[in-house]
């Protein structure tokens, strides 16, 4: 099945335990990443966000793209000051989307990394889909790096 992708870094100007701690928080993902309305335990869906990242745990996330639409997505991934991934389970698209963490200096290097399968019909908009991932995963990475370094 063919993929697209899309990659952005940003240096930024804190620790890593500090890039790492604000981001496996995941009461702060709607802050920066801004499709995101909403995250809830897909265990408990009557509460409140949780506030760290459980591999295998699965979150039922709500956001803004092409719609406002609920998907459920699983922690695929963890190591800590390392690594986060998450894959969405529910809906026509299914991204998997990585973040990586590592120390430059002082200062760190995030990284969000999307890899986003398209099933037959949505072939034909690759291009254009890949435009919009790439830009989209740009500003996310900025926000953070934003907001971070306020």
């Amino acid at each position: 099945m063919p993929t697209i992708t899309a990659e952005s870094s940003a240096i930024i100007g804190r620790s890593l335990q500090d890039v790492w701690a604000f981001v496996s928080d995941p009461r702060n993902e709607p802050r920066w990443h801004t499709d995101i309305l909403e995250i809830k335990p897909a265990s408990d869906p009557a509460g409140g966000p949780p506030t760290s990242w459980v591999e295998g745990a699965t979150l039922l996330v709500t956001v803004e793209f092409m719609g406002r639409r609920e998907y459920e997505v699983e922690i695929t991934g963890l190591e800590v000051n390392r690594r986060l991934q998450f894959t969405t389970r529910t809906g026509p698209l299914k991204p998997t989307s990585t973040y990586l963490f590592e120390s430059a200096g002082g200062e760190t290097r995030f990284t969000r990394h999307v890899d986003m399968p398209l099933h037959r019909p949505m072939r034909i908009l690759a291009p254009l889909m890949r435009r919009g991932l790439e830009k989209r995963n740009a500003r996310f990475v900025q926000n953070l790096k934003a907001l971070l370094e306020k």
